[in-house]
C-alpha cells in the first residue's frame, strides 16, 4: 500500500495532526513541517525527526499531501493562501475548517484544475460520542419525526456543530437563524430558527480572549434531540450520550396511584439512561490519543480518495452549505466580545461533592513545598544542572582515561575493546556502554560508526575546577555542601567502581552510617519540595479520612525514612501522638526495617515489614485493596519491570486509592556516575531505550497502564526546581 508522504503546515493544532499521523505509519510518511520557523516550530520538527520548512517554494518535489493547520483567511490568517499555493504545486491538501465558502470553491476549483483532491478537515465528527449521537439520533428518526433541536456550542467550534447537526438530520436545508435581542454583557447568546425542517434554538458562547482565543470556552458542543418519545442529548463532544423518556403519567396513576395497571409498564424505564459505554475519559487521553485519533480518520479518507478508493463521504457541495450556513450564523451573531486577561480557574468534581480531587491534593500540597523552600533563581539552577553535567562528563572520561582506553586521539575502539582496556566488571558492562553513549552524545568524544574516537587526557585540574564550581554554585541556596562532595567521591572512585573494587553502597552509607544520604535524601532543595509536598498531601488525606477507619498507608522502598519523617511530622504537627492513620513502613533491606523500628519506637502507630517492589505483594503478606495510599519515594526506578510493580502498587490500593510516587525523569549523569552501580537492570522500556530513568511521559504511560486515573504530576515545567528533573506523580485508581 502507498505511503502518502507528508508535511504539516503550522505548530499549534499542528501537533495533533502530527500525532495522528504517527499513529498511522503504513498509510503515511511525514517528511516535514512547514512553519514560520519560531522556537517552537523548530522544537516540534526536532521532536519528530523531520526538516523545518519555512516557505512552500522549499519544500521537496516529491511531497503527496499537505495538512494545513493555519488558520483560514477569514479568521485572519493565511491558511487560504498557503492552501491554493499547494494545490498549484500538485500536492493534495486537508486544510483545518472553518473556511469562508468563496476560499471553499476557490480551493475547489484549484484542485480540480491541477487534478489533486482537496479537503476539509473535522475531527469532533469523527469523536466515538460524537459517532454514538449520530448513529442514535439516525434509529430515533427512522421511528419518530425530530420534534426539535436544541444546541448549544462557542462561537470557536460553530462550524463542526452545523456538520454534526447535518450527520444528525440527513440534510441541513431548509435553514434559518435569527439571533434574540441580548445583554451584551451576558456570555450566551440566544438564536432561534430551521435547521433540516426541524425548529432549532442556539445558544452560543460569543466571547474570547483575543490572547488565548483557543481557551476558556464555557462549553463545546450540547445538542438535544427531542422526539414524541424523549430527548436525545450529547452533553460534550466527548460524551456521555443520554436518553430520557418523556414523561408521561398514566390515568391509573392519576385516579388511583396505581403503578400495577395495564399501560403502566413504561414507567419501569429509567428516568435517564446512558448510552456510552465505560466511564468518561480523562482531558489527558481525549487529547493525546482521541482528538489524534479521530484526525488519522480524516486522514484516511482523505488518502482514499487520492488513491481512488470506494468511500462513502459527504459531496463538496455538502460542504459548501456548511460554509455558508456558518457565514450566515457569524453575521447573525455579530463579532465576538472580547474578555482579555482570562484565568484557568480549574474545580473539580471532587470538590463539589466534598471529596479532595488529586488536581486539588496536589495544588494544596505543592503550595506548601513552595513556602518550605522558599524563593529559587530559576537560573542558579539552570547553571548548576549544567555545571554538574560538565563535571561528571569530565570524571566519567578521565575514569576511562585512567583505566588505559580512549587514549590515542589518532585511533577509534569499539565498546568492547574499551571495556576490556578499562577491565570492567560484566555486571557494570551496560552502565559504562551507557557512559560512552552520553559521552559521544554530549561531544566530550567523538563516535567513528559503531567505534569510539580517542581524546587528549583530561586535564585533573579541570576536573577539579569543573566540581568546585558546580559545588559553590549548589551551597548558594540549593542545598549543603555534602550532597556534591559526595558525588564527588563517586567521582574520584570510578575507576573502582567499574571494576567491582569498591562498594557504592560504601560511598553512601559510610561505616554503616546515614549522614550521606541524609543529605541526599533529605537535605537536597529537591528532596524538601517533593518530601513536604508528600507529607501536606497524606495530612490532607488523613484530615477528611472515612470516620469508620483510619487512613491506612503502605510506603514502598521507604529506605532511610527521609520520607517516612516529613509524613509522620505533618501528621502530628496539631500535638497528636497518635494521629488518625495505620502506616506501615516497608523495605527490602532487613538494615533500613530494623534501623526504622528503632526511630519510631516512639510511635507504636507505625508498622513495619519487608518488601520487594518486584514481588507480587500478595507472596509477601500484603493483600490487596488494603491500602488507601501507596507512597514510593525514589525506589520505583530500581523496579526491574516498572509496568508490573505499577499494577502490583495498584492491586494494593483500595478503590479510589492513591498513589503518591517520586522519581526522576530524565537521565542524571551524576547518578550514572554514582548509584547506577546499585541498580538493579532494567526489564522494561529503560532496557529498549537503553535509558536508566523513565520519561514523564513514560511514567503517565505506565500509570494510566496500571488502571490509574486523574493523573497529575508536579512541579511545573516553567517551575524553578524543573530543571532538576525530580518530579511527584499523584494518581487514584479507579
Amino acid at each position: 500500500m502507498k505511503r502518502l508522504r507528508t508535511v504539516v503546515c503550522g505548530t499549534t493544532f499542528g501537533q495533533f495532526y502530527l500525532a495522528a499521523l504517527a499513529m498511522l505509519p503504513d498509510e503515511f510518511e511525514v517528511v516535514g513541517v512547514l512553519a514560520a520557523g519560531s522556537e517552537r516550530s523548530v522544537a516540534c520538527a526536532a521532536r519528530h525527526g523531520v526538516p523545518l520548512y519555512t516557505d512552500v517554494d522549499h519544500l521537496p518535489a516529491e511531497v503527496d499531501l499537505a495538512c494545513v493547520v493555519v488558520r483560514s483567511g477569514v479568521l485572519g490568517g493565511t491558511g487560504t493562501d498557503l492552501a491554493l499555493r499547494l494545490l498549484r504545486r500538485g500536492i493534495h491538501v486537508v486544510q483545518e475548517q472553518p473556511v469562508h465558502h468563496d476560499d471553499l470553491a476557490a480551493c475547489l476549483r484549484e484542485a480540480r484544475k491541477h487534478r489533486v483532491r482537496y479537503r476539509l478537515g473535522d475531527l469532533y465528527v469523527r469523536l466515538p460520542e460524537v459517532r454514538r449521537f449520530v448513529q442514535a439520533a439516525r434509529t430515533a428518526r427512522e421511528r419518530q419525526p425530530v420534534a426539535y433541536v436544541d444546541a448549544a456550542c462557542a462561537s470557536q467550534v460553530a462550524f463542526p456543530l452545523l456538520h454534526l447537526l447535518g450527520e444528525v438530520l440527513g440534510t441541513l436545508r431548509p435553514w434559518r437563524v435569527t439571533a434574540a435581542d441580548a445583554d451584551p454583557d451576558a456570555p450566551l447568546t440566544v438564536l432561534t430558527g430551521t435547521i433540516g425542517g426541524a425548529p432549532l434554538t442556539l445558544r452560543v458562547h460569543n466571547q474570547v480572549d483575543p490572547d488565548d482565543p483557543d481557551n476558556h470556552l464555557h462549553l463545546l458542543h450540547r445538542v438535544t434531540l427531542g422526539t414524541a418519545g424523549g430527548s436525545l442529548t450529547l452533553t460534550d463532544p466527548h460524551g456521555p450520550v443520554l436518553w430520557s423518556p418523556r414523561l408521561h403519567i398514566p390515568e391509573a396513576v392519576k385516579h388511583r396511584f396505581d403503578f400495577d395497571a395495564p399501560g403502566t409498564g413504561h414507567l419501569t424505564e429509567p428516568s435517564t439512561s446512558v448510552l456510552s459505554s465505560g466511564a468518561p475519559a480523562a482531558y489527558r487521553h481525549l487529547l493525546r490519543q482521541q482528538w489524534p485519533a479521530a484526525i488519522g480518520e480524516d486522514l484516511r479518507a482523505a488518502r482514499a480518495a487520492i488513491l481512488g478508493e470506494a468511500q462513502a463521504e459527504r459531496p463538496d457541495q455538502y460542504h459548501l452549505t456548511v460554509c455558508r450556513m456558518w457565514q450566515d450564523l457569524t453575521k447573525e451573531l455579530g463579532y465576538p466580545t472580547l474578555r482579555p486577561g482570562q484565568a484557568h480557574q480549574p474545580l473539580s468534581a471532587g470538590e463539589l461533592t466534598g471529596e479532595v480531587g488529586v488536581a486539588d491534593l496536589i495544588r494544596h500540597a505543592t503550595a506548601q513545598a513552595d513556602l518550605h523552600v522558599g524563593t529559587v533563581d530559576r537560573r542558579l539552577v539552570d547553571d548548576f544542572v549544567r555545571q554538574l553535567d560538565d563535571a561528571v562528563l569530565l570524571a566519567m572520561l578521565a575514569a576511562l582515561q585512567e583505566a588505559g582506553a580512549l587514549l590515542d586521539p589518532q585511533s577509534t575502539y569499539s565498546a568492547e575493546e574499551i571495556l576490556a582496556d578499562a577491565r570492567v566488571a560484566p555486571r557494570h558492562d551496560t552502565l559504562i556502554r551507557r557512559w560512552l553513549r552520553v559521552l559521544a552524545d554530549r561531544e566530550a568524544i567523538a563516535r567513528d560508526g559503531e567505534r569510539f574516537r580517542g581524546t587528549a587526557r583530561v586535564d585533573s585540574k579541570a576536573v577539579d575546577q569543573a566540581w568546585g564550581l558546580a559545588a559553590l554554585t549548589w551551597q548558594q541556596a540549593l542545598g549543603t555542601r555534602e550532597f556534591v562532595a559526595y558525588l564527588r567521591r563517586n567521582a574520584e572512585c570510578l575507576l573502582q567502581l567499574m571494576r567491582d573494587e569498591q562498594q557504592a553502597a560504601l560511598l553512601l552509607f559510610p561505616e554503616g552510617r546515614t549522614d550521606v544520604a541524609d543529605a541526599v535524601y533529605r537535605e537536597t532543595i529537591t528532596a524538601r519540595y517533593l518530601n513536604t509536598a508528600i507529607a501536606a498531601a497524606v495530612r490532607s488525606l488523613a484530615a477528611v479520612r472515612n470516620a469508620t477507619h483510619p487512613l491506612r498507608i503502605i510506603e514502598v522502598g521507604a529506605g532511610t525514612g527521609a520520607t517516612t519523617e516529613a509524613i509522620t511530622t505533618a501528621l502530628t504537627a496539631d500535638g497528636r501522638k497518635r494521629p488518625p492513620v495505620d502506616y506501615l513502613f516497608t523495605d527490602v533491606s532487613h538494615f533500613f526495617v530494623t534501623v526504622a523500628k528503632e526511630r519510631h519506637a516512639d510511635r507504636p502507630w507505625i508498622r513495619h515489614g519487608l518488601y520487594d517492589v518486584d514481588q507480587d505483594p500478595a507472596g509477601q503478606g500484603l493483600e490487596p485493596g488494603t491500602a488507601d495510599v501507596v507512597v514510593a519515594a525514589g525506589v520505583l526506578n530500581n523496579a526491574r519491570d516498572t509496568d508490573a510493580t505499577m499494577r502490583h502498587l495498584a492491586g494494593l490500593l483500595a478503590p479510589g486509592g492513591r498513589l503518591l510516587v517520586t522519581e526522576p525523569t530524565r537521565e542524571h549523569l551524576e547518578i550514572l556516575a554514582s548509584q547506577a552501580f546499585m541498580m538493579t537492570a532494567a526489564e522494561d522500556a529503560r532496557r529498549a531505550d537503553d535509558t536508566t530513568f523513565l520519561t514523564r511521559g513514560q511514567w503517565l504511560a505506565a500509570l494510566e497502564g496500571a488502571g490509574f486515573r486523574q493523573i497529575v504530576t508536579a512541579p511545573d515545567e516553567d517551575h524553578p526546581l524543573a530543571p532538576l528533573g525530580q518530579r511527584l506523580f499523584a494518581a487514584r485508581i479507579n
